[in-house]
């Protein structure tokens, strides 16, 4: 399953799924730059201040949505090491998604 990009629009309503352990430069190798949450009246702009940096993707159907976010984090992004990873539609797509990226041992997903 080949996975893209995905918008602001594409993101919402996905829920908590679990977590990933890695680092943001691990993050940012493997997908580029994150999205920044924190530019007031920016697209991405969390407005709770809860996120301030997420990477999101959907299958190219467009069923299936991941992202990968901090939450509620409050320290540089290069001091997280557990990461939030959200998603909606068929689960194991979106486990097949990390498969792709990372070992079991690294990825928590209900």
């Amino acid at each position: 399953m080949k996975f893209i990009k995905a918008s602001v629009r594409d993101r919402t309503g996905t829920g908590g799924k679990g977590y990933i352990m890695t680092t943001f430069n691990q993050l940012c190798e493997k997908f580029g730059l994150p999205n920044d949450c924190t530019k007031d009246g920016g697209a991405w702009y969390s407005g709770d201040g809860k996120v301030r940096y997420e990477w999101a993707f959907k299958s190219v159907d467009g069923k299936v949505i991941v992202t990968i976010y901090d939450y509620k984090e409050k320290c540089p992004p290069e001091e997280i090491k557990e990461w939030r990873v959200g998603g909606k539609g068929n689960t194991e797509k979106y486990k097949k998604f990390f498969s792709d990226f990372y070992s079991t041992d690294q990825l928590v997903l209900r």
